[in-house]
């Protein structure tokens, strides 16, 4: 255990903690285990079981994200909160940059965009780097960018991509003949861009200059709103600095009709992948009309901690990394 980096990314949750008071958000401490999970279909749970006195059984899971409980409290009135806990993620790798537990902040305000989402973390960013007078990461003069996934398309890969949004003939084309992937026949549109896009651009994003990606392709809205301009794409932006995704954010989808869709379609697809499904929950499609205009962001706090203390491997600021819980010492005879 590297005590010294233990000490700083304490030092540093408190600077993201008390950027957030001092903006007037208002923490909110939700469930870490719940009945019913989000409903990604890449992202899986850890799974368990709740007893109570009588002996019934309640399926339970670790959250993969606030985000449920979030939205609900957004619904009932609340603006300008944010959790900062841990979340749980099971079949991830342990490659340096992931662990199964970890911790992330999500935040959330009424009356707001993904423009709005990029000021805060920029700010924040900003803000804490300053504050941590032992950064080893620094912000360019060039500053933030803000990058449409159109003009990182052109920019990165020389391709137009409105022309090709769900036609999986002219993707699959343009993936084998200019990028020489190999597409298979059941590939979807959505997978063929995922093979040019994690070869071509994403590797490139954010070396120079953080780079904010924005405006997505509506087929991967999640639980992003479509554009009010063009309903092709989605209200979604992610965050790269150096060689690590910090965020994903959504100007939020308040259509419940249109996210019982999209939960049943990520149901199936769950079933297709071979992996468990469950019931959608009706009590957080019941809320989203309520939430109104408002947009969130999932922030990984490790990763600005591994920048800012100049290590890429997130097992150094660990007390006790995944590979140290699950895999004791053997027992001395």
């Amino acid at each position: 255990m590297n005590t010294e980096l233990v000490k700083k990314r304490s030092e540093i949750v408190k600077l993201i903690r008390q950027w957030f008071d001092n903006q007037g958000f208002i923490e909110m401490l939700t469930p870490r285990m719940v009945g019913l999970p989000g409903q990604e279909p890449y992202l899986e749970p850890f799974w368990t079981e709740v007893v109570d006195a009588d002996g019934k059984k309640y399926p339970a899971a670790l959250i993969t994200s606030p985000e449920y409980a979030m939205k609900r409290l957004l619904a009932e009135g609340l603006d300008k909160i944010y959790d900062l806990g841990s979340c749980f993620r099971n079949n991830e790798p342990w490659d340096g940059t992931h662990d199964p537990e970890f911790l992330m902040i999500e935040w959330y305000r009424r009356n707001a965009g993904v423009n709005e989402l990029m000021d805060d973390t920029e700010k924040m960013i900003r803000d804490v780097t300053v504050q941590f007078s032992e950064s080893k990461f620094q912000i360019p003069d060039s500053g933030f960018r803000r990058l449409t996934i159109e003009q990182a398309w052109r920019e990165y890969a020389g391709v137009e991509l409105a022309p090709l949004l769900g036609d999986r003939e002219a993707m699959a084309k343009l993936a084998v003949e200019k990028f020489a992937q190999t597409v298979n026949p059941d590939d979807t549109w959505d997978d063929i861009y995922f093979k040019i896009f994690l070869s071509q651009i994403e590797e490139k994003l954010g070396l120079e200059q953080p780079t904010f990606l924005y405006r997505y392709p509506a087929s991967q809205a999640a639980l992003a709103r479509r554009s009010s301009d063009d309903p092709r794409w989605a209200d979604r932006v992610e965050l790269y600095v150096g060689p690590f995704e910090l965020a994903n954010g959504f100007a939020e989808l308040c259509d419940s009709e249109e996210q019982r869709q999209r939960f049943l379609e990520e149901q199936a697809l769950r079933q297709k992948q071979g992996r468990k499904s469950w019931a959608l929950d009706e009590r957080f499609l019941e809320g989203l009309p309520k939430m109104d205009n408002a947009a969130g962001i999932a922030f990984g706090v490790e990763r600005l901690i591994m920048l800012l203390v100049g290590t890429t491997s997130i097992n150094d600021i660990l007390p006790f990394p995944a590979r140290e819980r699950f895999n004791p010492l053997p027992e001395k005879k």
